[in-house]
């Protein structure tokens, strides 16, 4: 059984087999199934050295674990624990603080199972009786422990199932498809209220149906659906590439686009009417040599239309003072991203940014949080309505906005999210282990300080050198947003339930 916490995110943006393929679901069409083929491996280019793989696997640091460390003897004293005791389980989850105080600054969350060694203690208040140290740092209430004669353990958020991409498997949920709280409720055809005409669902469900009156039902996270209603999620195998270990071509080098993730028809001319010159793969890596015309030059007589290729540019460090060495770039024409360390990119890869450009603001942002795993869902104030169950590797760099992996999708290098930097299941981990601070071992949220944080830079040709985004700014029109919606969502509740109160739900 994963052990996970859930956080639902009010303003977010918007396991199959591996060898198995599936048209990817976007949150706002109708669902038509088709063939997604896998990324290919690229083909040389005649005027350079063979381009690394687009889908090469991405380096990750090495599992953080918890060190073992001798039980701490005046805290088992102080709270009268079994002499045996050698580890606090967490009995739920449980925030942590920088210093012995509810109200000091939050540093993340540590999930439920958990085992910690038993460090110091201090005597709290009374809301809080006693205090423990959390590792590797922080501090929790102890009204959340329990003692515990297992050794301390604690496992990096989230599980991946060996040979596995995600953590489980997902399902959209069919168009006009009910959902119902309870079997009663199916029994008595009175299913949940759509908070919007378009709602949209990805959902995870249980093993074990149900069935009702001959009707098999499914048990997923937003409640009973009838199981053919359902359809499963094939994630995209996609992933970047390690630059360090697999230098590009040329510098600038760009992926192939294929509209029908096919091939690309390359020209001997930089005209749409040239003889053909060969073709290239969907996410193919290749040189840019020359741009004219519409097109790009890939090889010795070999033309791209412009529009067919996403090309990837070195860009300098952003001049921020006492900036953290790595950071991120990512360019909103192209829909590619970079990841430096220092002056040197070290991995590149395709995105999805917001169908609309104001959805992911040019900026200078800063990573502000990580969460393992997490649910996601339209605010009141969208027009439609959506949510996302157990989004894993969530990096947030500003509020609603979070790089994340994008299991209902394989159209990465095309604007498609609601706001959210969606990317590859191995490319969304790969940022997320990548990104410093690293989330510690039993860990499933991690606040980050602003004056530490690394940059995240959003820009395009309109913006090429973007402000710097206003926290603090930001912190206010909260505020504000969160009353808002507070106010929409209890019309929505009393209009949901005078409905209800009316008649049951149409058959």
């Amino acid at each position: 059984m994963i052990r996970l916490g859930i956080l639902l995110l009010i303003a977010s943006c918007g396991s199959g087999d591996r060898g198995r393929a599936q048209a990817p679901r976007d949150l706002d069409v109708p669902y038509q199934p088709h063939a997604t083929p896998a990324p290919a491996a690229p083909s040389p280019a005649p005027e350079a050295e063979a381009p690394p793989a687009a889908t090469a696997t991405p380096p990750a640091p090495p599992p953080v674990t918890v060190a073992p460390a001798p039980p701490n003897a005046a805290t088992i004293a102080r709270l009268a624990w079994p002499a045996g005791t050698t580890s606090i389980a967490l009995r739920s989850s449980a925030h942590v603080y920088a210093t012995p105080d509810e109200k000091s600054e939050p540093l993340g969350k540590i999930i439920i199972g958990t085992r910690l060694p038993v460090g110091e203690s201090i005597d709290g208040d009374k809301r809080c009786k006693v205090w423990l140290a959390a590792t590797p740092r922080g501090w929790i209430c102890g009204r959340y422990v329990k003692p515990s004669a297992l050794p301390p353990e604690a496992d990096v958020q989230p599980e991946i199932p060996s040979g596995r991409l995600l953590p489980q498997d997902y399902y959209g949920i069919k168009k006009g498809a009910k959902r119902y709280a309870t079997e009663d409720d199916v029994r008595a055809n009175i299913s949940r209220p759509e908070p919007k005409i378009e709602s949209t669902y990805m959902v995870t469900k249980d093993k074990e149906t149900v069935e009702i009156d001959g009707v098999v039902y499914a048990k997923t996270s937003v409640g009973l659906v009838v199981a053919s209603e359902l359809y499963k999620h094939w994630p995209s195998t996609f992933a970047g590439v390690d630059l360090v270990k697999n230098p590009p071509p040329a510098w600038p080098f760009a992926y192939v686009i294929a509209t029908n993730r096919g091939t690309v028809t390359a020209r001997a001319t930089a005209d749409k009417k040239g003889a053909e010159a060969g073709s290239f793969k969907h996410r193919e890596i290749v040189p840019v040599l020359e741009e004219a015309a519409g097109f790009v030059r890939v090889g010795d007589g070999k033309w791209l239309e412009r529009t067919s290729v996403r090309i990837a540019r070195k860009r300098p460090k952003p001049a921020v003072e006492a900036a953290h060495p790595k950071w991120i770039d990512l360019d909103r024409d192209e829909q590619v991203m970079i990841a430096y360390q220092g002056d040197t990119p070290v991995f590149a890869t395709l995105f999805s940014s917001g169908r609309r450009k104001k959805d992911t603001p040019p900026a200078l942002y800063r990573i502000r949080s990580k969460t393992a795993i997490t649910k996601m869902a339209a605010e009141e104030r969208e027009a439609s309505h959506y949510e996302v169950s157990e989004v894993p590797w969530a990096t947030r760099f500003r509020s609603g906005l979070y790089f994340h992996a994008a299991y209902w999708h394989d159209s990465f290098g095309t604007p498609k999210s609601h706001g959210c930097v969606n990317l590859s299941p191995a490319d969304a981990k790969w940022v997320y282990e990548w990104t410093e601070p690293v989330m510690p071992a039993g860990w499933n949220e991690l606040e980050v300080a602003v004056p530490q944080s690394m940059i995240v830079r959003v820009h395009d040709a309109a913006h090429p050198d973007p402000p710097v985004f206003d926290y603090d700014k930001e912190a206010i029109e909260r505020v504000k947003i969160r009353k808002r919606e507070k106010e929409l969502k209890k019309k929505r509740e009393e209009a949901e339930a005078e409905a209800a109160g009316l008649a049951p739900s149409a058959p």
